[in-house]
């Protein structure tokens, strides 16, 4: 009679965990699903603008998207469509003007401020003066800091009376400086008064 109880108890036992284990691990699947994946953004914004300040409370840029997102782990911020605003100082004066306006189809802000721009790059600049007018190109990367930007892919340039066009090219935003690598072409506009 004690060897019968003895194997209900087991059986009861085995039993009992058995139906622990199996909602164990029911719990364990769900907690998983729940739990974010290392590759998703840690939130996702719509029609969202960014403005960021330097140290000494100075506008460096402003960011516009019609959808942002923000991964915490990285420090990245991926834009869709985004529209970036550059700033500096204007001649004679301590206020702030908007001297660059950048746009692409989708730009990556990394956290030491660079930002990485990805087809349909357009770079206008917004000040009447400049000799630079505007840099188009398929990809491009913007120091934002620095305004230094570099790109490897086919870069066209329109300043004051020429284009040119090159493979590849290194300048700065702030300065006005753009010097075109490989493959380079330029057309002047000779002006009549």
């Amino acid at each position: 009679m004690n060897v019968r109880w003895n194997m209900i108890l087991i059986v009861i036992t085995l039993s009992l965990l058995g139906w622990y284990y199996t909602l164990n691990q029911q719990e364990e699947s769900a907690l998983t699903t729940r739990i974010q994946a290392d590759k998703s953004p840690d939130y996702i914004a719509n029609q969202m603008e960014t403005t960021l300040y330097s140290l000494d409370g100075r506008k460096q840029y402003v960011a516009s998207a019609e959808q942002v997102e923000y991964f915490q782990q990285s420090g990245d911020t991926v834009f869709k469509s985004p529209v970036v605003y550059l700033f500096e100082s204007a001649k004679n004066s301590d206020n702030l003007v908007r001297s660059w306006k950048l746009s692409a189809d989708q730009a990556k802000i990394t956290n030491d401020k660079m930002l990485y721009l990805d087809n349909n790059v357009a770079i206008e600049s917004l000040l009447p003066e400049s000799k630079i007018h505007s840099l188009k190109t398929s990809s491009a990367v913007v120091n934002l800091t620095t305004q230094d930007i570099t790109s490897d892919t086919m870069v066209t340039v329109v300043g004051q009376s020429f284009t040119t066009t090159g493979k590849s090219m290194a300048g700065n935003l702030r300065q006005q400086i753009a010097t075109l690598k490989e493959q380079v072409q330029t057309h002047y506009e000779i002006q009549n008064n």
